[in-house]
């Protein structure tokens, strides 16, 4: 049973290399002759007793320093696939990194994939680390002492050494009750391995590509494409990428490292008044430009329909952003803010009018608007004195006409404010 798998094993492993090495084109017959050496069964068996060692990571600490010789570390645990990418969910095939030179670490992989092979629910590894008679028949079968075989495929699957870490590691305490542990931090290449799939697989599709063609050449289609923004490509291992893992050899040193930036978040325009209104959410400056136009208009002195008709527009438009920012209030935030001690200070015209949670105050009673149009009009004149330097000077009249016209505008508008 397991030489009938070691065969076809063997056969897998001999098809994949020749692929690789011909690159899909049709393959000369030398290298079909050097197949048929390399993966001769006796040959293959003989050198994976002598070169077997201890190689398989998830975790490789080369990724930091390629002098950074540390023991290999192997994570695993039962696949979970919770949307997120973790070295428990990796999909591509094996799983698994090899330590240091790529040139002499394929064979070990080789080895490795060999001794995970499954027989009648178990795997080869499983036969000879219980010394079973079959494993021991294959072995004599090929002329091969079977303990000096155990011992030395038992390197590549159980370090030999205890563990160890290396100063060439990027490091850091970890506090564990009154004490703390010295950590050493690993790559997992399996995961950036994976990483780097997933995103080529995205940007680089079929139809990716041709959906960004069309794009190019302003063409009409019918697909749409995905990408990742922000992306930052790092190269591993300079030019000697195989002297870091196979992966990383496989990868030809690239990795992909996602933003991790925080967000850009914007100034927050709409803020809630702890006292009053007028002071804390409007600002002077803002409503500058209309002030002077406004100015400018009453300078000429000219008591004609166009000019009587711009400065009430002026005045209008102010009244209309000051409703504005209240309207925001009521739109941004939840109702019965106003009621939280924060808020206590502030007026309860301004509560009744800026809380969605008054909304029937606000309808039973027109009051409300009365007082509200009378403080919107005192300080819209108030801000025109202090904006404008050389100020005409206003009183009662012109506060009673602005006042009509905020009441007038809270009266149309009641559904809103």
């Amino acid at each position: 049973m397991i030489d009938s798998i070691f065969e076809q094993y063997l056969l897998r492993q001999k098809n994949a290399w020749l692929e690789r090495k011909s690159k899909g084109k049709e393959q000369p017959l030398e290298l079909l002759s050097e197949s048929e050496t390399r993966y001769e069964k006796s040959a293959w068996l003989s050198k994976a007793i002598k070169q077997a060692r201890h190689a398989i990571t998830t975790h490789s600490s080369t990724f930091t320093h390629p002098d950074a010789k540390t023991s290999c570390f192997m994570f695993s645990a039962p696949q979970v696939n919770n949307g997120l990418l973790s070295t428990n969910n990796v999909n591509y095939e094996n799983g698994f990194d090899l330590f240091g030179n790529a040139a002499t670490d394929s064979f070990v992989k080789e080895i490795y994939l060999f001794l995970t092979e499954p027989v009648n629910e178990q795997t080869i590894w499983d036969h000879l680390k219980n010394e079973s008679n079959e494993i021991k028949e294959f072995i004599k079968s090929y002329g091969l002492d079977f303990d000096e075989a155990k011992k030395a495929l038992s390197k590549l699957m159980i370090d030999p050494e205890p563990p160890k870490t290396h100063k060439l590691l990027k490091q850091v305490y970890f506090p564990v009750e009154n004490d703390y542990h010295l950590l050493s931090l690993l790559t997992p290449s399996v995961v950036t391995t994976e990483l780097l799939q997933r995103l080529n697989l995205i940007r680089f599709n079929e139809i990716s590509k041709q959906a960004r063609s069309f794009k190019r050449d302003n063409k009409f289609s019918e697909y749409d494409y995905e990408d990742i923004f922000d992306l930052t490509e790092i190269a591993l291992g300079g030019s000697k990428p195989q002297n870091v893992s196979v992966l990383n050899s496989q990868n030809a040193g690239r990795a992909y490292l996602l933003s991790s930036c925080p967000p850009v978040l914007e100034k927050r325009t709409v803020r809630l008044p702890k006292t009053d209104f007028f002071a804390q959410c409007l600002y002077r400056k803002n409503f500058q430009d209309s002030f002077i136009q406004l100015h400018k208009f009453m300078q000429l002195d000219l008591n004609n329909i166009d000019i009587r008709t711009a400065i009430r527009n002026i005045i209008q438009f102010v009244i209309d952003q000051v409703l504005l920012q209240g309207f925001k209030i009521r739109e941004y935030y939840s109702e019965g803010w106003s009621q939280q001690d924060y808020y206590a200070s502030l007026p309860k015209l301004q509560r009744v009018w800026l809380d969605q949670i008054y909304v029937t105050q606000r309808e039973d009673d027109s009051e409300w608007r009365n007082e509200l149009s009378e403080d919107i009009a005192r300080w819209i004149l108030r801000s025109y004195e202090k904006v404008i330097n050389d100020v005409f000077k206003l009183g009662t009249g012109e506060i009673n006409e602005v006042k009509q016209r905020v009441e007038k505008s809270l009266q149309q508008a009641k559904e809103f404010f």
